[in-house]
């Protein structure tokens, strides 16, 4: 089959207005929410390991368990007024690599001490679900993912004194103004 340059620059038109209607249906559906949130438990994580340490373990958790119904609750108002199928290979993929992330890694590897390091790996197993969503759907996500991801890693490895504060600066900050970005900016 040989389309015409005009077949081809007409599909990519209709690829560009697709685009833009997801973006304009995230943006006034509160698709940024989800941003805000998480760049806030970002920030509230880092605080409360930076000062209790392993002792503020059962706080993160419950911050994350809070986050998660949060999201939850902001997809299904979503879900209410934004009408589109739900991406099961995207949904099959990102179960995919919790299970790995969580179970399958920690049992060949084993779980780091290092209260640091376990907070990077499970922030930069997030950051390749973004990833994941950025290829999936739209490369404003694709990005956040590999920026928080080199940040985290610079922090950790090159800053690893500092690594709680870089943490809440360059993860939950960059979520936030991701978020911002998206309510904003985004066309």
């Amino acid at each position: 089959m040989h389309i015409s340059s005009e077949e081809a620059e007409q599909a990519l038109k209709q690829v560009e207005a697709s685009r833009r209607a997801m973006r304009a249906a995230i943006r006034s559906n509160s698709g940024h929410l989800h941003l805000w949130m998480w760049g806030l438990i970002w920030i509230l994580m880092a605080a409360v390991y930076q000062a209790r340490g392993k002792a503020g373990v059962p706080i993160v958790n419950w911050l994350c368990g809070g986050g998660v119904i949060a999201s939850v609750v902001i997809g299904m108002r979503q879900g209410r007024r934004v009408r589109s199928p739900i991406d099961k290979r995207f949904i099959g993929a990102v179960v995919t690599l919790l299970l790995f992330s969580y179970i399958v890694w920690p049992s060949l590897l084993g779980v780091p001490d290092d209260l640091k390091v376990l907070l990077a790996y499970s922030a930069i197993i997030f950051m390749q679900i973004y990833i994941l969503g950025g290829l999936w759907f739209d490369n404003c996500l694709l990005w956040t993912g590999i920026l928080i991801t080199v940040f985290l890693l610079a922090s950790l490895w090159l800053f690893h004194p500092l690594f709680y504060i870089l943490f809440a600066i360059f993860g939950g900050g960059t979520l936030i103004a991701t978020g911002f970005y998206m309510r904003f900016l985004w066309r």
